[in-house]
């Protein structure tokens, strides 16, 4: 038996324990946004400033919120899904300082969250496509005034994702215009 044989063999026999104990499960991957388009969540032909970007230093800190970015929408206005998938939670957030959210599961395995809205539209469970109103802006939970606070998250522990809109990573002060059209 060659040397390399024997770690292989070992690396496989784990493997297969580990499956017989059930502590594997396929497709339970890391969720990843990479290589994974997201639209920005206005309509097409708008541009809105980002107030704050991800690592920003006013709140955009630690890993909930690190790859977030708030979007600085008036008061209810139109907040589009950023890609298909089945809303998960559309209500007052388990989290104060989220206010109204909307969280939405994408095929990837990824979610987008959408906050301090002043209005969620559909309820848990039912699926919408990419481009759909989902809620009207605002400035509820702990906002200082009305924007839009958005980023694609985990969605089992809501941790921040690194990802990017429309190809990029729109930075602080930029205005950048969506082609997000209407479903």
């Amino acid at each position: 038996m060659n040397r390399l044989a024997r770690p292989r063999r070992t690396i496989l026999t784990m493997v297969s324990a580990l499956l017989a104990a059930g502590m594997l499960v396929a497709g339970a991957g890391q969720a990843s946004a990479a290589n994974y388009y997201y639209e920005l969540p206005y309509p097409a032909g708008e541009a809105y400033r980002v107030t704050q970007g991800p690592e920003g230093t006013y709140s955009h800190v630690g890993p909930y919120n690190e790859y977030a970015w708030d979007f600085g929408l008036p008061a209810n206005y139109e907040v589009s899904a950023a890609q298909g998938g089945q809303i998960l939670v559309s209500n007052w957030s388990q989290y104060w300082q989220n206010g109204i959210e909307v969280i939405i599961r994408h095929s990837n395995g990824t979610c987008t969250h959408y906050a301090h809205l002043n209005r969620a539209i559909y309820n848990a469970g039912t699926w919408v496509p990419q481009g759909r109103v989902i809620g009207w802006s605002g400035g509820t939970g702990a906002a200082t005034a009305p924007h839009l606070h958005f980023q694609v998250i985990n969605c089992y522990n809501r941790v921040g994702i690194p990802a990017s809109l429309q190809g990029w990573s729109p930075p602080t002060g930029s205005w950048p215009v969506s082609v997000n059209y209407y479903a």
